[in-house]
């Protein structure tokens, strides 16, 4: 049974997702991964007479859910089944996007049909790999020609685009490839990071953490590419086991929960695996207090500026401080920090402002609350 990882390329009309598809497919193979392509469903029901015009717009974006979920479920099956070591699932644009064509209510309805939400589809995947339509900073090369089924101008590309990415935000691996540079240079940053996701050659995290004066949560709030993800993680350490995390990530019936195990490669480098567990598992590996060295909850905003990807952390006991964090590929790989961000310093290196020691020296209010069985 082969590792399988699930990618979806994202972005508005004429971003290069087909090409991408193409160039991904070929440049990952020559790694020993076996892939398995999705294609764009929507232009291929536009090309067979059912449009949002003839259906609507709720019979055509549910037609697309449910014709696209049959498409990846059943390469996810065959990837499962390769013989090779590992099998990419590659996705001309992701589950979520049609929510940018519908509102919240019709998505929720073909969505739960299905048994999905907003945010169990945010975070189907185990990246989201958003391409900018040319139409922002490429402006010369966008064009209707090449896909008859594309009829956006400009301003609405960028519109479309923007939507699309406000969309994605908060799922645990987004990344954003603008148009600085030419078409290649933007496959060959798409290439690294979809290796990076691959775990080629090693899987590793490598992030940047930064000790922030407390952010204005209104200009984030305010922000279209922003999302509040409320977080209470814990880590433990179990006979059978050894150390491990758990998380619940987001409130009430669309919560998630998440199991990691990371290894230590260096001060700044890590290995690390991740796998979804149930609310039950959740709260009955939290009930073995006596094996929980720490309990931390935090609401965290993850936005998009400048086409970086941010995590920035606020927690209840403090009220003049933050952390914000930023995944790279390399630990050399260099970052801008948003404007409006008032930063103190790189704590990257300091052990006192890792999530583990945070958890022991602040959670043993949420730890007695967890031991007592309450939900929260």
């Amino acid at each position: 049974m082969a590792e399988t990882t699930l990618i979806a390329l994202t972005g508005g009309p004429c971003a290069g997702k087909t090409t991408a598809m193409e160039f991904l497919a070929e440049a990952v193979k020559k790694h020993g991964v076996e892939v398995f392509c999705v294609n764009e469903q929507a232009t291929a029901l536009k090309r067979s007479g059912r449009t949002p015009e003839s259906m609507g717009q709720f019979g055509f974006h549910r037609l697309l859910f449910e014709n696209q979920l049959a498409e990846e479920e059943r390469a996810l099956s065959d990837a499962r089944a390769s013989k090779a070591e590992k099998a990419l699932v590659l996705c001309d644009r992701g589950l979520l996007d049609s929510r940018a064509y519908v509102d919240e209510a019709d998505f929720a309805r073909y969505a739960g049909a299905k048994g999905f939400n907003e945010e169990t589809v945010r975070n189907r995947y185990d990246a989201v790999l958003h391409l900018v339509t040319a139409a922002n900073g490429a402006e010369e090369h966008y064009t209707l020609s090449n896909n008859p089924a594309r009829s956006e101008d400009i301003e609405k590309a960028r519109a479309l685009d923007d939507a699309v990415l406000s969309l994605w935000v908060g799922t645990q691996h987004l990344r954003v490839f603008d148009n600085r540079g030419d078409f290649r240079d933007k496959l060959e940053r798409l290439l690294a990071e979809t290796l990076a996701v691959l775990g080629i050659p090693e899987p590793l995290e490598i992030e940047r953490k930064l000790l922030i004066e407390y952010p204005d949560l209104k200009l984030l709030e305010s922000m279209s590419a922003c999302r509040r993800v409320p977080i209470v993680q814990a880590y433990l350490n179990t006979p059978e086991e050894g150390l491990f995390r758990v998380r619940k990530r987001g409130e009430g019936e669309n919560a998630l929960y998440i199991k990691t195990v990371k290894h230590k490669i260096s001060e700044m480098k890590r290995v690390e695996i991740e796998s979804y567990i149930s609310k039950e598992e959740f709260y009955k590996t939290l009930a073995r207090s006596e094996y929980v060295d720490g309990v931390i909850a935090k609401d965290r905003y993850c936005f998009v500026w400048k086409a970086q990807y941010f995590e920035l952390d606020v927690y209840p006991f403090w009220a003049d401080r933050a952390t914000l964090e930023i995944e790279l590929l390399s630990e050399d790989q260099a970052f801008e920090t948003p404007d409006f961000v008032k930063l103190i310093r790189d704590v990257s290196l300091e052990k006192k402002y890792r999530n583990k020691w945070l958890a022991v020296k602040y959670g043993k209010v949420f730890k007695n609350i967890f031991s007592k069985g309450i939900d929260i």
